[in-house]
């Protein structure tokens, strides 16, 4: 971590994140290396502090705190539905980042590429463990942002050649298999959920949580040695299903494990483990089993990127410095 800024902030807009540079491979390493700190007892996630609006909108607080490098960040957001109808965003993160050895301010970072990011390199570094590795299909429930972004990661690591896509809006899907094509990947778009599933080696669901269900996808619909990446919690599944997974991890069990605060969509005991076992090796899975990774939203990792993110900026010179 480069050295506190004496009696200064930085602060770093959506474009100077994106403008970076920072590669697919890289972010998997840092989640791997964020886990590998958390077994070691050098990291660990914060509980989320949520607090509540009108008409299904909240404010909401999670972050984590890293040794090496000492830092400790906190997302921080509001998540308000009717903006939809306003033509705004219905969630826009910031990242407050510390220094963890002194409390001191480091940075005020925009949110949203890191919050898109990291979902995606959770999901890959579990793909890369539990996965096929020749995996050549991806499918998505949902088409939005945490679509794009899975693709661009999972594109890169895996020999992916076609991509099956599903939303309730058609249209959002049919822009999705346009930007999969622009790629150079073959794009098809499902009539139903089921056959996203069956057809795919990949699965992500990102359906947001306030999103009226208008399915309930099966375990039993996956292909043997199939993955499946739930971010949105394993909501859009029917949890008595998803009983024929081989093998089911979550991102860290001190959140949504039998004694965690966040609730996913599973049996907690039936957890095998979560990201810190999987980057000890300390799981075992067929290639022929299906498994899946059901997201409790450890903000960890998010801690991880923004120290990355801060460390890459204070040495290229990008981003603002504002006085404390």
């Amino acid at each position: 971590m480069p050295a506190q800024l004496d009696g200064q902030l930085l602060y770093l807009s959506r474009a100077d994140v994106s403008a970076l540079g920072i590669e697919a491979l890289e972010l998997v390493n840092e989640v791997a290396a964020c886990f590998s700190a958390k077994a070691e007892g050098l990291a660990r996630s914060t509980s989320t502090l949520s607090i509540p609006m009108s008409a299904g909108a909240r404010f909401v607080a999670k972050g984590g705190v890293i040794e090496s490098p000492h830092s400790c960040a906190i997302k921080w957001f509001g998540y308000f539905p009717a903006n939809a109808k306003l033509g705004i965003p219905d969630y826009h993160p910031l990242l407050i980042m510390s220094e963890a050895t002194r409390g001191m301010p480091l940075a005020v970072i925009d949110g949203t590429w890191i919050s898109e990011v990291r979902t995606a390199a959770i999901s890959a570094f579990a793909a890369r463990h539990l996965a096929n590795g020749q995996s050549k299909s991806i499918g998505f429930v949902a088409c939005g942002a945490q679509a794009y972004a899975h693709l661009e990661l999972f594109r890169q690591l895996f020999p992916l050649a076609r991509i099956h896509a599903y939303s309730r809006r058609k249209e959002t899907a049919e822009k999705f298999c346009t930007h999969a094509t622009a790629a150079g990947l073959r794009a098809e778009l499902c009539n139903t959920a089921q056959l996203e599933v069956e057809h795919s080696d990949i699965i992500v669901t990102s359906v947001p949580h306030t999103a009226q269900p208008t399915c309930q996808l099966r375990g039993d619909w996956m292909s043997p040695g199939a993955f499946a990446s739930m971010v949105d919690r394993g909501n859009s599944w029917d949890r008595a299903s998803l009983s024929c997974i081989d093998t089911v991890i979550t991102d860290d069990l001190a959140l949504s494990g039998p004694l965690g605060e966040e609730r996913i969509n599973f049996e907690p005991k039936g957890l095998a483990g979560d990201l810190a076992d999987l980057s000890l090796g300390r799981l075992q899975h067929s290639s022929r089993g299906r498994a899946a990774i059901i997201f409790s939203g450890a903000g960890i990792v998010g801690a991880a990127i923004g120290a990355l993110v801060y460390q890459r900026a204070c040495a290229t010179g990008k981003g603002v410095l504002l006085p404390l």
